[in-house]
Formats: structure tokens, C-alpha cells, sequence
């Protein structure tokens, strides 16, 4: 056999089994319940989705779309599931991520139909649905937020905000923290190469908070795609003191050779994949051993289903695994699922605590957390009801209209 034939072959094993727990625990109620209706809303974050069915049960997800762009994608998605046996997961997820004709699929609308069908499978069976996907390996899963100083160059600051981080009674021990408030750029464009002065006030401001919060918590250096090539290797070697988590999206989410050329240059951890989509998407940073960590989102790659095809790639790399998460509670709660349900898994994003509660408070029985854990959750399907008056209130008046409740 030849070498890239027997690669080939090898990475294919893992994808193989995917979905055979889940298959097993549904064998028996397969054909029994059909899908009635798919609705969509608008939220804060991403696109509600709502899967009802004959049996009185639904589920539900977040898509990584608009609600315009999802109302669109509705009109192609509907038909293909109306009337169909919502346990098919594996077959509505071939279906709906491989249409071509007249418009590819648009991955991250199907996502949270995905994401929506495991819940409603998992209500369905009365299973949780980490234990849909063969899990888990763990009790509890790290979740970790985004904040930081008002001013990272201002020593005080940083101690005031450092204090205030530590004081959250949901105990986090990781922070992920900007580069482009440092620089004065807007998030996520393109700038122009970085100076001295830019690197020496990276290199103070990352120094101040890893002086206040000392080794026993971990810094993520977070940039959105912004910079060059030249930029990036300089920013890397300047943070390299503080031993940072990872070294997040420094160049364009695209794959391409000067995301090899960094990783040969880099000395602390790279991470990318919030922007990728499938399977497909992640193989090149894999195959080439362009990063140290993948980082997909659920409700923008696939789905809890691709997101399972994708750790079983990563395994054969031993590539770990942390789930990208700026949504609400229903994306939330897939993360910890799916950190439960594999081996390799880092942490998850959540946007937790803050004055109104964050996400938390969008569950009628939230998460459990503790010292930044997120316990293992028992109910069924994802595991939460969503707070119909919290997310109303937070929903209102959205792009200057009324509150859009399902379509």
C-alpha cells in the first residue's frame, strides 16, 4: 500500500463510528415521530431555531446567520425536512450540507438546525446529549470569558481590573484579551504593518496583566485576523514572556502557506478556526501542522455533527480541541456537550457572568459553575429551557422594531 493511500485510509477510521452511539439509542424509536415545522427568530447573538414535531417535543439551536439571511435559507431547508423522522440526524446532515444546485449550501445556516435536531433527539430518547455522542470523558468542562483592562498600559488599571476578575463568583482561570484596543484599530480589518512603538505597547500591556494575575491563570492573546505575516511573528515573540494559552487568529482565517511559515516561527501556541466551515475546512491547518489548537464554532461550522467529524480528524494529529462561542445559551450548552463528549477538548468561550447574568440567565436552570467548571448537565436533549422573559427582554426593540417571536 502507498504511503498516501494508507494516510488516507487512516484518517478516515475515526469519522467511520460518529454517529454510532447515537444510532444505537435511537434504533428503537426510529420512524415513530416526524418533524411539523422549523421556525426561526431573531436573537442578540445569532438566528433562533425552533424543530417542531407530531409528538408535541421540539428542540432547539442557533444558527451563525442573520435572521434576513436565515429567512432566505429557510425557504430551501423547510421542504427537505417537513414531514421527515428528526432521529435521521446523519442523512438530514448529508443532505443539507451537500446541496449545490441552484445555491451551495450555506453551512453556517444549517448549523443550528443541526444543533436543534440533537436537542430535539435527545428529548426525544430522554438522553443527554453528550451521552448521544458516546460521552463523556470528563464531569465538568473549563469555559473561560472575554474582558479586559480599560487601559492595559496603566498599571492601576490593570490591578483594579485583575482584582475584579478574580472576585467573579464564577471563578474563572482564563481570560481572553484583545490586541486591537492596545493599537487603537478597528476590530477584525486589515492594518498595516505594526511598528516598534506597537510592539513595546503589546509587550507592556500583556506584561502589566500577567504581573497581576501570575501564573495561576491563563491569558489568551486574541486578535481578529487583522495583521501580516511580518506582524504577526513580531507580536508572537513579543507576548512570549507572559506564556500565553494560545496566540488566537493573528492572520487572515484563510488557510494559506504564511500560516505555516508563523507556526515554524512561533513559540507559543497557535490557534484558529472560528471562520472555518466542515471538516473540510480545518484539514489544511491539520495536514500541514500550521497550528497547535483548532477552534471551532458550533453554530458557523456544521453543527454538532461536523463539530464531532472534526475532533475525530484532529485525533489522528493530536490536535486539541476549544469550541469558539459568542451566542446564547443553546450554543453554549453544545460546547459543554461536546467537551464532554471528547477526549481531546481544551476549554469553551461563554459569555458568562457580567452584571445581568450573561448567558446564564437565558436558562430557567442554568449551568452549574464553579472556579470556571462547568458541571456535567442531566436533563435531556441540550439540557436547558430557554427563559422566554429573559430573552424578550433582551430582544426588544432589536434594530429599532417590536420583539420578532417565531416565523
Amino acid at each position: 500500500m502507498q504511503r498516501r493511500e494508507f494516510f488516507r485510509r487512516a484518517l478516515a477510521l475515526p469519522l467511520t463510528g460518529i454517529l454510532a452511539p447515537f444510532e444505537r439509542l435511537a434504533a428503537a424509536d426510529l420512524g415513530k415521530v416526524k418533524i411539523t415545522d422549523i421556525k426561526m427568530r431573531p436573537s442578540a447573538s445569532h438566528t433562533q431555531i425552533r424543530v417542531d414535531t407530531d409528538a408535541g417535543i421540539s428542540g432547539m439551536g442557533e444558527s451563525g446567520v442573520t435572521a434576513p439571511m436565515m429567512k432566505a435559507w429557510m425557504e430551501i431547508y423547510k421542504p427537505l425536512l417537513v414531514g421527515q423522522d428528526p432521529l435521521a440526524i446523519g442523512y438530514h446532515w448529508h443532505r443539507l450540507t451537500t446541496l449545490m444546485h441552484t445555491y451551495m449550501s450555506r453551512i453556517p445556516a444549517m448549523s443550528g438546525i443541526d444543533m436543534a435536531l440533537w436537542d430535539l433527539s435527545g428529548r426525544l430518547l430522554n438522553v443527554p446529549v453528550y451521552k448521544l455522542l458516546g460521552g463523556p470523558f470528563r464531569q465538568e468542562v473549563p469555559v473561560f470569558i472575554n474582558t479586559e483592562p480599560r487601559n492595559m498600559l496603566d498599571p492601576v488599571a490593570v490591578k483594579d481590573w485583575a482584582d475584579q476578575f478574580r472576585a467573579n463568583p464564577l471563578g474563572f482561570r482564563a481570560a481572553k484579551i484583545n490586541t486591537h484596543t492596545i493599537f487603537g484599530i478597528p476590530m477584525g480589518r486589515y492594518t498595516t504593518a505594526l511598528n516598534a512603538a506597537d510592539l513595546n505597547k503589546l509587550r507592556t500591556s500583556f506584561a502589566n496583566v500577567r504581573k497581576e494575575l501570575g501564573l495561576d491563570y491563563d491569558i489568551m492573546v486574541h486578535c481578529h485576523n487583522e495583521y501580516d505575516l511580518a506582524s504577526a511573528k513580531a507580536m508572537a515573540r513579543a507576548v512570549e514572556e507572559i506564556q500565553p494559552k494560545w496566540f488566537e487568529d493573528p492572520l487572515p482565517p484563510q488557510f494559506s502557506d504564511s500560516w505555516v511559515a508563523l507556526k515554524r516561527d512561533c513559540r507559543v501556541p497557535l490557534l484558529t478556526g472560528e471562520k472555518c466551515e466542515m471538516p473540510q475546512g480545518f484539514y489544511p491547518f491539520l495536514k500541514e501542522q500550521a497550528v497547535d489548537y483548532i477552534y471551532p464554532d458550533i453554530a458557523f461550522c456544521g453543527g454538532i455533527t461536523a463539530f464531532m467529524k472534526i475532533a475525530a480528524m484532529a485525533s489522528v494529529f493530536r490536535i486539541p480541541i476549544a469550541t469558539h462561542n459568542v451566542g446564547g445559551i443553546h450554543l453554549t450548552m453544545s460546547c459543554i456537550h461536546v467537551g464532554l463528549s471528547i477526549m481531546d477538548f481544551l476549554t469553551s468561550e461563554a459569555a458568562m457572568g457580567g452584571a445581568n447574568g450573561g448567558v446564564l440567565a437565558l436558562a430557567k436552570s442554568p449551568p452549574l459553575v464553579k472556579q470556571g467548571m462547568a458541571a456535567r448537565p442531566e436533563g435531556p436533549g441540550l439540557g436547558v429551557d430557554l427563559n422566554e422573559e429573559v430573552f424578550r427582554q433582551r430582544n426588544a426593540g432589536r434594530g429599532g422594531g417590536t420583539f420578532q417571536d417565531w416565523s
